[in-house]
């Protein structure tokens, strides 16, 4: 394993010296940097303690047991996650299982694939050796748990009983026996030899561990377990709860002591010497002595409960993983937490650049973690939000980050530190429920900020970005659900806001009060390039108005499907699509028709024409455009991509079209120099992962960004110098691609 380490390393740095040499492993192709590790699922030692490995969504991370570096991620065989692995007795192999259910075993020190095992049929979620090295146990959501030989990986036998999902896998230190523990009631216990079942613990589920000497089983006993699998309820709660765990006796199956907790149980693990057992229930860590039962140290109060545990075999060290996607590694004597990782992101999010390029932030529910740009290295995390994220921005100089959440707060957080500088607004209904903050927009001056609240209420808040002082609470009207918009008008004095509402209304930022309300549908806003006119506009109209609030003009395109407003020149300019298969080019000062694009093959309507146009405009149709506006792009439902050059009329290059496998919309983000447009698939069933990018010029096809799964319209990002694009997956992790250059 050392040696490929240090030859991958060495050619992959050799391309990419600037990044960190974690961000370099396992890359899928063309990708020049990972930030981020993946989703934790289990945690391991080797039996000769050099190495831990930690399985993830996107493969086994393995890492060095004396100082806590990556050594190596094991990516190449399985076509997707990664649920648990095992080690031999003798450290030279690792086993790992997951979704597509195979068994893979892999060379520990050239990281080389020896053999596939196939057989299960549905998702292999367990695996263990025997201690002789000999056999293979395997526990799958087929219900069954089957036996190979280690060195051939031939089956042995395939044991039935259980009901549910094999999640367990044990063998006593003899190798005489091995228990096998399910989503269903029973742990059964199983004769190494025999391959019979020996018998059933009724009571006990899903977690398992033999004590070093063999005599006993330590299980999580379910004190309000139903066996006919039908839950409890108690005065309105739900009660299907791990509150203890018992030590067995192995050959009567009686209990022989309990161990009692106030919170769910969530793992528990042996100490090599069958002195001490980690303990994780609730949000609670710590060890338990054996013999007396009694609790000996608490490593972790309050945090999100640990997940997984695992003892090095000297017994002087343990590994642990929390929900929240947070390793750490304890000094057993002394509690110490020995070194601080790396977060694991758990789920994809929104991502962005900070202004200067140099910073990447990623959402990951109700945290954002900030990684270096150049060199991947994990930076801090801003933590502190009680609920999810709903979204976040960076101040113009780039040193403070402003988030919105559904707990009902607006925060501000120092970028360097990552420490929370103020807490904006705590906003609750009349039943102190939080009101979720949508994501919060600095002023392009940098002195300002403002946010609103979400679903169905009226309040919109502007505060000074420095200080954090409110400077008004702004009562925005509220009447039906269309579009949702905020934004400052170039020169920072006026601030727009539409909320659910059929209107715009302008407010005079220096003294926070209302300046006029732009009456009449619309669907969205968008300020002039001097802040001197604001265009507001729906699917078949477009509005142009000073900011005093006087109507300059209103241009009317019925029957268009969709209208989108851009600037050329600093003028305003209209794009319309029609079910007739054309889009024009409108003059709104004027109301003149400049120009008039024929769109061919576009049949979406023919099937979707009983639909209010409304509805057609709303979900099916969008149109964007270049920054620099010499191009744009029409999108309609399921059909190809069109990409138009403003000023001729003509289509560029071929429609773009649904790769294989894609099964939704395609949408569109242009890069900031208007140079590259990314396509990226949204569809529920869609799990490919694959984002194309396309030169604005001339059409031609750029690139193929192939990534673990599924990326996210929400969780792509172009640098500011649009040399790289960042991609959000939900293996949790991101990637950094270059851009080609023309």
């Amino acid at each position: 394993m050392l040696t490929l380490f240090f030859i991958t390393t060495f050619s992959l740095l050799t391309a990419f010296a600037q990044f960190e040499p974690s961000t370099q492993l396992g890359l899928p192709d063309g990708a020049k940097a990972r930030l981020g590790k993946g989703r934790i699922n289990e945690i391991m030692y080797s039996p000769d303690g050099e190495q831990f490995a930690v399985t993830t969504s996107i493969g086994v991370w393995i890492y060095n047991a004396q100082t806590g570096e990556e050594l190596d991620l094991i990516t190449g065989g399985h076509k997707d996650e990664v649920y648990a692995a095992a080690y031999s007795p003798d450290s030279k192999t690792i086993a790992t299982v997951g979704k597509d259910k195979t068994v893979r075993l892999w060379d520990v020190h050239t990281g080389q694939l020896l053999k596939t095992l196939k057989g299960h049929k549905d998702r292999v979620y367990a695996a263990a050796y025997s201690p002789d090295g000999n056999i293979l146990a395997t526990g799958s959501a087929d219900k069954t748990v089957r036996l190979w030989n280690a060195h051939t990986g031939k089956k042995i036998k395939t044991l039935k009983g259980h009901t549910k999902s094999v999640l367990s896998i044990a063998f006593s230190p003899d190798g005489a026996m091995f228990a096998t523990a399910s989503d269903d009631s029973p742990v059964r216990i199983w004769n190494v030899h025999s391959r019979k079942l020996i018998h059933k613990i009724a009571g006990y589920r899903n977690m398992i561990s033999y004590s070093p000497d063999g005599r006993t089983l330590l299980v999580a006993h379910d004190r309000y377990y139903n066996p006919q699998r039908k839950a409890n309820h108690v005065a309105g709660r739900l009660f299907d709860t791990i509150y203890e765990v018992h030590m067995l006796d192995v050959f009567t199956g009686q209990v022989a002591k309990t161990l009692p907790s106030l919170y769910d149980v969530n793992c528990f693990a042996y100490s090599p010497d069958g002195k001490t057992i980690a303990i994780s229930e609730g949000k609670r860590f710590g060890l338990w002595d054996a013999v007396t039962g009694k609790r000996v140290i608490t490593l972790i109060e309050d945090t999100t409960g640990v997940g997984f545990i695992a003892y090095s075999p000297d017994g002087k060290t343990i590994a642990t993983t929390s929900w929240d996607g947070t390793m750490r590694w304890w000094n057993v004597q002394t509690g110490e937490n020995i070194k601080p990782f790396a977060r694991y992101k758990k789920n994809y999010g929104p991502i962005g650049y900070s202004p200067d390029g140099k910073t990447i932030a990623i959402t990951d529910g109700r945290v954002i973690s900030l990684w270096h740009a150049i060199s991947g290295k994990y930076l801090t995390t801003l933590e502190g939000h009680k609920d999810y994220i709903s979204g976040f921005t960076f101040s113009p100089d780039g040193k403070t980050v402003a988030t919105g959440s559904n707990d009902g707060t607006a925060r501000l957080w120092n970028a360097n530190t990552g420490e929370n500088i103020k807490t904006l607004v705590g906003h609750k209904n009349h039943v102190s429920t939080p009101i979720h903050i949508d994501t919060p927009v600095f002023s392009p001056d940098g002195n300002m900020l403002a946010a609103r609240s979400k679903a169905h209420h009226d309040t919109a808040w502007l505060w000074n970005a420095h200080t954090g002082e409110i400077i008004k609470t702004l009562n925005v009207k509220t009447k039906t659900y269309f579009s949702n918009g905020i934004a400052f008008s170039p020169d920072s004095k006026i601030l727009a806001t539409k909320f659910k509402s059929n209107e715009v209304q302008l407010w005079n930022t220096n003294t926070g009060k209302n300046i006029n309300t732009l009456i009449g549908n619309v669907y969205s806003f968008r300020f002039s390039p001097d802040g001197k006119s604001i265009a507001t506009y729906t699917y078949d109209m477009v509005k142009l108005w000073d900011t005093i609030g006087e109507n300059i003009n209103t241009l009317m395109a019925p029957n268009a499907l969709h209208t989108t407003v851009l600037y050329l020149h600093g003028k305003p300019f209209a794009i319309t699509i029609y079910e007739d298969k054309t889009s024009s080019l409108w003059d709104v000062t004027s109301g003149q028709l400049i120009k008039k694009y024929k769109r061919p093959g576009d049949s979406f309507y023919k099937f979707f024409g009983w639909l209010p146009r409304e509805r057609i405009s709303i979900f099916n149709y969008e149109i964007q455009y270049s920054p620099i506006s010499n191009t744009f792009v029409a999108i309609a439902g399921h059909t190809p991509v069109r990409l138009w050059n403003i000023a001729t009329g003509k289509l560029i290059g071929k429609p773009i079209k649904h790769l294989k496998g894609e099964d939704g919309s395609i949408r569109v983000m242009y890069s900031p120099d208007g140079k590259t447009i990314a396509t990226i698939p949204v569809g529920d069933n869609y799990q490919g992962g694959t984002v194309q990018l396309w030169d604005v010029t001339t059409g031609e096809h750029l690139k193929t960004l192939k990534g673990h799964t599924n990326s996210d319209y929400d969780s792509i990002a172009y640098s500011p110098d649009s040399k790289t694009i960042a991609t959000g997956h939900r293996d949790g992790t991101v990637l950094l691609w270059d851009i080609p250059e023309r």
